[in-house]
C-alpha cells in the first residue's frame, strides 16, 4: 500500500491529521488565529460598545433595493474612513449604505418630488420609495468633485469639476436617462429659478437646459460665489472679505427682466470665520444666507436704491442645542432649507484621545436640528437613535430633507 493510501486510511479511521509542507493551517493554528480574532473583537466592543461593532460590519454598499421608504432627512458622511449615505425616518432610525465620494467630502443631496438624487464616482443615482436606479455618467473628468447638485423640472442638474475641466449633467428622473455638457473650464454659479436651471452671463440672467451649449456664465472669477433667484431678479453673493473688527462682502444683483444689473456692499457687525456663504434662499421678503455659523439677513425691500446694507443675524448655528453642538459649514454642505427654516446636524463626541486629534473622536448621540429664519428659534426635530454606522472619526458633508416633511411639522 502507498504511503498515500496509509495516510488515507489513517484519515478515515478518525487518526489527526496536522498536515505537511503546501498544507493549509492545521486545527490548532485555525482555533488559536479564531481565539485571536475573538478578543480583538472583544476589546473592540468593550470600547466601541456592541451594537457598533455589529452595525460597522453590516452596512452594505448601495444596491437597487435601497429605497426611500419612510425616511424624511438624508446625510453624506464619513465615519470610520468610509462614505455613507444615511437615511432617517422621524422616530430617528437610520438605514445606511456605503457610498464613495465624488471628490474629497463634496458629495450633495438633492431631494424632490422626482426622488433623491446622490452620485458616486463613476454613477448617478435616483432613489425612490422602493429602490433605486444606477445611471452611468459617461465622460466624468478624472478626479471631480461636486460644485452643486439642483432639482429642477425634469429631475436633477449636477455640476462637477476638476483640473480637467467642468461637466454639467442633466438627470432626467422620468425617462432616467442622462444629458452631460462639457462646460471646458467655465465657472459659472448656478441655481434654480422656479424650476429653470440659471446663471448669469453678460446678457444678464440666462436659463440653460440639457440643449444649451454655448455656456459662459459669470462665476469665481468675476466675483459671484453664490447665486439664488427671487422671482423676476437673481441675487450673487460674492466673497468674504474679512478684517479685524468686522466684514464685507459684495451683493449683485439682476433684473431677469432688463438684464440691469445692481451692485451694493454688505457690511458685517463683527469679524466672520470663513470666505465663502453658503444656503442662500429668500423668505418673506429678506435673503438668508449662512456664514461663520450664523444665518444672516437684509431686508430686499430697502436695498433698490442703497450703496451698501448691514447685514443682521437671524440664527445662531453654532452655539448649542440642548447638549449637542451643531455641525455647521459654511458651504452648502451640511445645511438645508425649507419652509423658512434651516436643516443641520447636531452632534455630542466624546474626545477618546485628546493627544491624538479629531480623528480619535467618538460619537455619542446625533440628532437632526431646526432654526427658524425669522425668530431665530431653534431647535431638536429627531433624536437619531438607531445608528448604524460606525461613530468614530464623523464627519457629515450633505444633508437633504424631504420637502414634504417640514410643511406638515
Amino acid at each position: 500500500m502507498s504511503t498515500a493510501g496509509g495516510r488515507a486510511a489513517q484519515r478515515a479511521k478518525g487518526r489527526p491529521h496536522r498536515g505537511g509542507k503546501g498544507t493549509g493551517p492545521g486545527p490548532g493554528l485555525l482555533k488559536s488565529w479564531i481565539v485571536v480574532a475573538l478578543v480583538l473583537v472583544g476589546i473592540w466592543a468593550a470600547f466601541f460598545g456592541i451594537p457598533s461593532v455589529v452595525r460597522m460590519l453590516n452596512a452594505p454598499p448601495i444596491s437597487e433595493d435601497f429605497g426611500l421608504e419612510d425616511a424624511v432627512v438624508a446625510l453624506r458622511l464619513h465615519a470610520g474612513d468610509h462614505a455613507y449615505l444615511v437615511l432617517v425616518n422621524e422616530a430617528g432610525e437610520t438605514r445606511s449604505v456605503e457610498l464613495e465620494e465624488r471628490g474629497f467630502e463634496e458629495s450633495r443631496i438633492a431631494w424632490s418630488e422626482a426622488g433623491l438624487s446622490v452620485g458616486g464616482p463613476a454613477d448617478e443615482y435616483l432613489i425612490h420609495e422602493d429602490g433605486l436606479t444606477a445611471l452611468p455618467l459617461s465622460g466624468a473628468k478624472e478626479s471631480s468633485s461636486e460644485r452643486a447638485r439642483l432639482a429642477v423640472a425634469d429631475g436633477f442638474a449636477v455640476y462637477t469639476g476638476s483640473a480637467e475641466g467642468q461637466q454639467l449633467a442633466f438627470v432626467d428622473a422620468a425617462t432616467e436617462e442622462i444629458t452631460t455638457i462639457d462646460l471646458g473650464y467655465v465657472n459659472p454659479a448656478l441655481t434654480t429659478c422656479g424650476d429653470d436651471l440659471a446663471l448669469v452671463d453678460e446678457s444678464g440672467v440666462r436659463i440653460v437646459t440639457s440643449e444649451s451649449r454655448d455656456i459662459d456664465g459669470l462665476g469665481a472669477f468675476t466675483g459671484v460665489r453664490t447665486l439664488v433667484c427671487d422671482q423676476d431678479r437673481a441675487l450673487g453673493l460674492g466673497e468674504i472679505v474679512d478684517e479685524e473688527t468686522s466684514a464685507h462682502q459684495s451683493l449683485q444683483i439682476w433684473d431677469r427682466t432688463t438684464g440691469d444689473r445692481q451692485e451694493l456692499e454688505i457690511h458685517y457687525p463683527e469679524s466672520v470665520l470663513g470666505w465663502e456663504s453658503g444656503t442662500p434662499f429668500v423668505w418673506e421678503g429678506r435673503l438668508h444666507w449662512a456664514a461663520g455659523a450664523t444665518l444672516w439677513s437684509i431686508p430686499l425691500a430697502e436695498i433698490a436704491e442703497s450703496r451698501s446694507v448691514d447685514a443682521e443675524p437671524a440664527a445662531d448655528l453654532g452655539g448649542f442645542v440642548g447638549e449637542l453642538s451643531p455641525v455647521v459649514r459654511t458651504d452648502q454642505g451640511a445645511l438645508a432649507q425649507s419652509g423658512g427654516r434651516v436643516f443641520g446636524v447636531a452632534t455630542e463626541e466624546d474626545f477618546i484621545n485628546p493627544n491624538r486629534g479629531e480623528s480619535y473622536d467618538k460619537l455619542l448621540s446625533l440628532a437632526i436640528f431646526s432654526a427658524d429664519a425669522i425668530s431665530g428659534e431653534r431647535r431638536i426635530e429627531i433624536d437619531v437613535d438607531g445608528i448604524d454606522f460606525p461613530r468614530r472619526d464623523l464627519h457629515v458633508t450633505a444633508i437633504a430633507v424631504n420637502p414634504e416633511w417640514p410643511a406638515g411639522r
